[in-house]
């Protein structure tokens, strides 16, 4: 009775290692696979982000060359104003001598001699802006008014514009 317990015994020792070894091989295999599962999935990852890496490079490389198209149409932009601006500066100061001539009259100097134009000072104007008008120097109205401090003009000052 005791060999055959202990054969027994034996036996469901011999068979429980088998199971043991079994389990062990099929959840190493199981590993393996997860494994190979998880080495595929990474290289998935390093796929996409190799390929968002190139998005992102290609998207920099064309804001780079908007930034740069934009920069030049503003300088063009900014050009074209300069040059209206300057347009109309002009305009403005052919329009404004031709109202200051329109507006004088001939006359005589107080003290006798040639003859030139009577101007009323109007707001805004310095003496070099009504010699550009009449196509004479500062310097001329300067002394034909006896002007003391050409930076002083004062609203319907009449001068005496030489010709």
């Amino acid at each position: 009775m005791k060999k055959l317990f202990f054969t027994l015994f034996a036996a469901g020792l011999l068979s429980g290692c088998e199971t043991v070894q079994l389990q062990s091989r099929s959840s190493r295999a199981a590993r393996t696979q997860e494994q190979l599962i998880a080495q595929e999935n990474q290289q998935r990852m390093n796929g996409r982000i190799e390929t968002l890496e190139m998005e992102v490079g290609r998207i920099s490389r064309d804001l780079d060359a908007l930034s740069n198209r934009l920069d030049s149409r503003c300088a063009a932009i900014e050009q074209k104003s300069e040059a209206d601006k300057r347009e109309m500066i002009n305009r403005l100061s052919a329009e404004l001598q031709t109202l200051i001539k329109q507006s004088s009259a001939p006359a005589a100097p107080a003290g006798g001699g040639s003859y030139g134009y009577e101007h009323i000072v109007r707001p805004g104007e310095t003496i070099s802006t009504i010699a550009k008008a009449y196509n004479v120097t500062a310097k001329a109205i300067i002394d034909a008014n006896h002007i003391q401090n050409p930076n002083i003009l004062s609203v319907g000052q009449k001068l005496y514009i030489p010709q």
